[in-house]
């Protein structure tokens, strides 16, 4: 399959993900001039970056090692500058990754800092 269309498809599995559990999403594919971040999403008074990583086989390993040391910086320069935009350095931040192997969804919370 297509990284793109499997791409597209494993964040469509995310977003109703949660949704279905409570979860009230702010962006879906935020971007600005450093990079992009999947899915803001706010569950209480927690704003949760997502990183969805989604794969139909184990063969070159688990979709979250795709999150490698690199992509984690990435993501937490784009949040600071997301927090900037919205002025919201108040709130409590967590890192997730949301994992889509086969169709099954495994939410990984905080799974760097």
């Amino acid at each position: 399959m297509e990284n793109k269309i499997l791409g597209n498809m494993g964040e469509a599995l995310a977003f109703n993900y949660l949704v279905k559990n409570k979860y009230k999403i702010l962006e879906k594919n935020f971007s600005c001039c450093i990079g992009e971040i999947d899915l803001i999403a706010q569950k209480d008074d927690m704003y949760v970056f997502v990183e969805v990583k989604c794969r139909t086989t184990k063969k070159f390993g688990l979709p979250r090692e795709a999150v490698t040391p690199y992509k984690q910086n990435k993501i937490k320069q784009v949040a600071k500058f997301y927090l900037q935009k919205v002025k919201g350095f108040d709130k409590v931040c967590r890192f997730d990754v949301i994992e889509v192997l086969d169709d099954k969804i495994e939410h990984i919370k905080n799974a760097f800092v």
